[in-house]
Formats: structure tokens, sequence, C-alpha cells
């Protein structure tokens, strides 16, 4: 092995090391008792799964769990699918003010957040939606960016084949489905992982529309604890693997895809 490749590995294991360190020792720190982790223990003397019975026992987190992954799926299921449907209509499909459409589509992206929280708030107060998880979920049904990533993957798609599918007389929703569809899997992952995390990792807005537990995400359920749990670090490094948990499973499961989806259209045949 030449000696450039051992410092470039050494290099890669050491700078591996320094960024998951932290996720290292939350997830050991999560099986230790506080007073381990108040005396600097880094390795725990046994497995313990105590932290973890009594988190959920005294405080609602499978609740926060189960609110979160619902709204993070729905989120993700309906941008992908609104998204892709917005982008095929602007490639493939002539109609009138099209232009003005993408134009629309396209500014949307230049809308800061800040700017339309509270119109939406007030929508979602006046529509009765508050401490529900569609309240959580409409603001984000659709997004600009994930119309144009979608619209830039199907210009690169092979038009004759979509031009012979219409010849034969295939519907655009048999095109969009059976041909558009299965040739962008790399773009629709990644954005699928992205729009997935982004919901997953709310905290301003589902603390908005939720005024109960019962109602809230476990963005909001980790600041709850980490409020009541000032001295139980064990405690509350448990709720933060349960947290990390479901982003490590989407990234490590969408690995392949994802890495597809960043390097589309990076080359030319």
């Amino acid at each position: 092995m030449k000696k450039n490749n051992i410092l470039t590995y050494l290099f890669l294991l050491v700078s591996g090391f320094i960024i998951f360190f932290p996720l290292i020792y939350a997830m050991l720190a999560s099986f230790m008792p506080t007073i381990d982790i108040v005396t600097g223990k880094i390795i725990p003397s046994s497995i313990d799964l105590k932290n973890y019975k009594e988190l959920i026992k005294i405080f609602p987190m499978g609740k926060f769990f189960t609110n979160s992954l619902i709204t993070s799926i729905a989120g993700m299921v309906s941008q992908v699918i609104i998204c892709s449907m917005t982008a095929y209509a602007l490639v493939f499909v002539d109609f009138k003010n099209k232009k003005l459409v993408f134009l629309v589509v396209m500014l949307s992206m230049f809308i800061p957040w800040e700017a339309i929280f509270v119109p939406n708030y007030i929508t979602i107060l006046k529509a009765g939606l508050i401490n529900t998880r569609i309240a959580i979920i409409l603001p984000f049904l659709a997004n600009g960016l994930g119309t144009f990533l979608m619209i830039q993957q199907f210009k690169t798609l092979n038009r004759s084949l979509i031009e012979a599918a219409q010849i034969d007389g295939c519907s655009h929703f048999f095109i969009y489905s059976k041909i558009v569809m299965p040739l962008s899997k790399g773009v629709l992952s990644t954005w699928g992982i992205y729009s997935f995390l982004a919901m997953w990792n709310m905290y301003l807005w589902p603390l908005m529309v939720s005024t109960r537990p019962e109602s809230r995400t476990i963005q909001i359920g980790l600041k709850m604890l980490k409020s009541e749990e000032e001295t139980n670090f064990g405690r509350l490094m448990a709720g933060v693997i349960l947290v990390i948990i479901p982003s490590l499973i989407i990234l490590f499961l969408g690995q392949k895809q994802l890495q597809k989806g960043l390097t589309s259209g990076a080359t030319k045949e």
C-alpha cells in the first residue's frame, strides 16, 4: 500500500471517529446511571435498559415518536408525489400559461419560511386544525426545490421514449407511473430522504400548532425532557438516541439511492 493511501485512510479514520464520537458517547451514556456520567465514565460497566424503561414509563415519548413518524412519512410521500406530478406536467404536458406556472414554482423557492409562518398559522387556526397531525403536515405537502430538482431530472430522460408511448395511445398517468417514475428512482429517493429528515427534525412549526402533549412531536418531547431532566443525564441520552435512530435508519437504507441522486446528471452519455 502506498504511503499516500495510508495517510488518506488514517485521516479518514481519525475524522470519522471525531465526527461520530458524540453519537457513540450518547449511546453509551444512555445505558449508564447519572453518577457514572457525572464522574466522567465513558464505558458502561454493564448494559442496563433502565433509562429507556423509565423514559417510556414516565414520559410519553412513545406518543411523540408516533406523531413524528406519521407526519414525517406523510410529508415525504406527499412531497414526492405532488412534486413529481408537477414536474411531469411542466416537462411533458403542453398547457396554457405553462411558463407562468413554472415561474411561480421557482419563485416559491425564494420566499423565506419566516415570511409565511404567521399567515400559515392563522390559516391553520381559523380552520380549526390546531393540535392535529394535519396542521403539522399541511404547509409541507409540496416544495418548490423538490419540483425544480425533478424537472431537471425529467428533462434528462429520453424524449423519444415518451413520444413513442404517446403515439401508442398511453395516458399521461401511465407514462408518469410506468416510465418516468421508474427511470427517476435516484432523485425521487434523494428527495424522499431529504423531506423525511426535514419533517422529522422540525421544531418551531410543530411547537406552534400543538399545545397538548398528545399532539406534539419527538423534537418537542426531547426539549420537554431536557427541561424536566436537568440532573438525569442517562435518561436524557436515552431520549436523544430514540430521536436519532429513524434518521440513521433512513440514511443507511437509502445510502446507495442517495449517492445516485446526488450524482445524477453529473456525467453526460
